[in-house]
Formats: C-alpha cells, sequence, structure tokens
C-alpha cells in the first residue's frame, strides 16, 4: 500500500462491487475516487439494487442483472491488466456481501463466493478492502421493524427474523475470517450512518460514509482537497448487459470516457 504524503498521480485501476448501498452512493464514491487518485483511473463498478454475488441474476423492478461472479467485469478487467501487465496499481472494494442472504443463500455459500472474489482479484494483484455487514443494527431492530424493511425491499425474501438473527453474525464472522487470509482491509460501518433503515447509508452520512471507506485503499498524511463534485449522471449510466422485460439491453464500455482517459466501465 501506498505510503507517501502526496496523492497518486500515475494510473491506477479501481473495482467496487456492492448491490444497492453502492448504487446510491455511486456518484459520490466516483467523486471520492478520482480526489483520490489524481492520474488516469479506470473505474470497473458492479453493483445495482438487489444485487447477488454468485446466483445466476438478481431482479430489480423491470430489469435484470448477472450475479457479480458471472458478469464481464472480469474478462474486461482481465484483458486491461494484461495490456497494462498488471504494473498499473489496482485497488478493490466489495460491499453489501450480506445481500444474498436475503435471496436464501446460507453464510457458508456467500463465504464461498467472497472466496472466488478476492481470490480473483489477489490474481489481478489487488489492494483489497471489504465492508461488513452492520451487526450492531440487531440490537435495535426488531421483529416488527424487519419485517416492514425487508417486506419493502425485498417482499419475497424467505429469511425470516429469527434466521436473519443467527446468520448475521455467523456471515460477519466468515468475513472477517476470508478478509484476513485474502489479506484484505476490512470495515465495520459507523452506527450513525443508519436510521430508521437498517440496511442503506443514510443521504446525509453518505460524503463521510464514502471518504473513509474509499480512503482506506492509501495512506497519505496530506490535504487532498475537495475534489471533483459527485456527479448525478453517474446514477444514469447504463451497464454491459442487463434485461428489461425478458430483452437484453447491450452498451459498449467504458460507459464513461473523461478527457485524462479515466473512465468508468459499468457491469
Amino acid at each position: 500500500m501506498a505510503t507517501d504524503n502526496t496523492a497518486p498521480r500515475d494510473p491506477a485501476h479501481v473495482v467496487v462491487l456492492g448491490a444497492s448501498n453502492v448504487t446510491l452512493g455511486f456518484p459520490r464514491i466516483v467523486a471520492e475516487i478520482r480526489r483520490l487518485f489524481r492520474g488516469p483511473v479506470q473505474i470497473f463498478a458492479a453493483h445495482g439494487h438487489g444485487r447477488s454475488y454468485g446466483t445466476g441474476g438478481s431482479w430489480a423492478p423491470f430489469r435484470w442483472l448477472p450475479g457479480v461472479l458471472k458478469c464481464g467485469l472480469w474478462e474486461a478487467l482481465g484483458t486491461l491488466r494484461e495490456e497494462s501487465r498488471s504494473e498499473v496499481p489496482l485497488y478493490a472494494l466489495a460491499m453489501d456481501i450480506g445481500n444474498d442472504l436475503l435471496f436464501g443463500a446460507s453464510p457458508e455459500q456467500i463465504d464461498d463466493w467472497l472466496a472466488e472474489c478476492l481470490g480473483r482479484l489477489n490474481g489481478f494483484g489487488a489492494t483489497l478492502t471489504v465492508g461488513r455487514p452492520p451487526v450492531f443494527a440487531l440490537n435495535r431492530l426488531g421483529k416488527t421493524r424487519y419485517r416492514t424493511t425487508r417486506s419493502f425491499f425485498f417482499p419475497k425474501s424467505p429469511l425470516t427474523y429469527e434466521r436473519m438473527l443467527v446468520d448475521v453474525p455467523r456471515l460477519d464472522e466468515l468475513i472477517e475470517r476470508r478478509a484476513a487470509a485474502a489479506g484484505a482491509t476490512t470495515f465495520v460501518p459507523r452506527p450513525e450512518w443508519y436510521g430508521f433503515d437498517p440496511i442503506h447509508i443514510r443521504r446525509a452520512w453518505r460524503p463521510a460514509a464514502w471518504r473513509e471507506i474509499v480512503g482506506k485503499w492509501i495512506t497519505t498524511d496530506a490535504e487532498l482537497g475537495a475534489g471533483p463534485r459527485a456527479e448525478w449522471r453517474h446514477w444514469l449510466l447504463k451497464p454491459a448487459v442487463k434485461f428489461v422485460k425478458r430483452q437484453p439491453r447491450m452498451t459498449e464500455q467504458p460507459v464513461l470516457k473523461w478527457e485524462d482517459g479515466s473512465g468508468i466501465w459499468l457491469y
């Protein structure tokens, strides 16, 4: 990990994986990455509401996306890494790993998916950061509140309140162990980031939260300044492939390019 006192000026590759928290914070995430890495940066992202890491795909209203492990990000990243001879530093973040519990996956199955994901990233030489689930929320989440939240965001979820109380701490334990084995830095979300909704970071806290999370890749004592503003158009960017009403929609990647050579690759 870089330890100098200035922001990196050389090219960088960044991978961001997750579900709804990444989707809701994506403009802010991009802004923080662009603030931290001042040279040309290629941002590879796979996210989306209800996004699964390991299943064949996940549905949200009106669209379907492939699971993170099954999307085209890996092939595209591999090609770019080969072209750069892996000399460009790679940084990766895996978030929203507990999302698959709501689809009925066991903690052990999710751990297997995480192991494969981190193994691929390690194979590319990535500096890894892994987000742990907000286990503290269990202490203030009653059965009624849980059912209300689950019915709103995941109406078909088979995860009961009682099962959730067992599975979330178990998954957190597995994530911590798996991340340590992969040489990854982990972080525990701060309680103040959440409100009534125990799953998603509150809007008011997203700037501070994502600055802290993204900042874990680089150790620097320098004052980096405000950096670029969050651009809300990044919410409108289209992934390489998605299905809408069972019809495939394809978008060439990178979906966005900047004048300095930076780009966003969305899957």
